[in-house]
């Protein structure tokens, strides 16, 4: 079985090689927001929740078959023993769905915003071969610290270095934006944006299935 991971994640790629598994990268150029967009118009009377449910699931599916797609086109015999896999993640708190933010003002603004609430952070990840699909879901639920002077200085230097503005919800738990969480419930890599041990585990599923 030959991995491909559909991401150019910086966390993901450490994941994997902390895991041994053996791996190459492909990624393709999804139009996420467009993707989202269609999606969530579908899907408006649902409860924020279940949209942020489906809409990881569909969004690691998009990032895992286009990957696919284009190494099958390039080379249709070399899809027989490959597994893609795809990741999305979402940040849903009260009543919004907060992806990656827009602007270094969005990411500000995010963050005060979910300063003093619980939220819950969102990873689907897609197992995407020629013949099998397998899609898992989990949410991990976060705190963050009220709005005060120490928060505002940190928000402040996090979002001029710029970190926040390829992550999901505008922070990593990972990096300085660990200094805003107060608590979490469940699964740390869950947050990071790959839940490994889970990952792993349906990895070696779908190779033990095949011997």
């Amino acid at each position: 079985m030959r991995l491909i991971l559909a991401s150019n994640s910086p966390r993901r790629k450490d994941l994997m090689k902390q895991a041994g598994l053996d791996f190459s990268v492909k990624t393709s150029n999804i139009n996420e927001r467009l993707i989202e967009d269609k999606l969530l118009k579908n899907i408006y009377e649902k409860k924020p929740y279940e949209q942020a449910h489906d809409l990881t699931r569909k969004l690691s599916f998009e990032k895992a078959n286009a990957a696919l797609m284009e190494i099958c086109c390039d080379n249709d015999l070399e899809c027989e023993n490959i597994v893609v896999i795809g990741s999305d993640t979402v940040v849903v708190c009260e009543e919004k769905i907060l992806g990656k933010p827009l602007s270094r003002q969005d990411a500000y603004d995010t963050l005060v915003y979910l300063c003093g609430k619980k939220h819950r952070v969102y990873t689907s990840f897609c197992l995407l071969s020629k013949n099998k699909k397998r899609i898992v879901t989990s949410y991990t639920e976060v705190e963050f610290y009220k709005y005060d002077d120490k928060t505002k200085d940190i928000i402040k230097k996090y979002v001029e270095s710029g970190a926040p503005l390829d992550k999901a919800g505008s922070y990593g738990i990972q990096d300085y934006g660990s200094l805003l969480v107060k608590e979490i419930k469940g699964d740390y890599y869950t947050v990071v944006g790959f839940p490994i041990s889970s990952v792993y585990r349906e990895l070696k599923s779908i190779d033990n299935s095949e011997t």
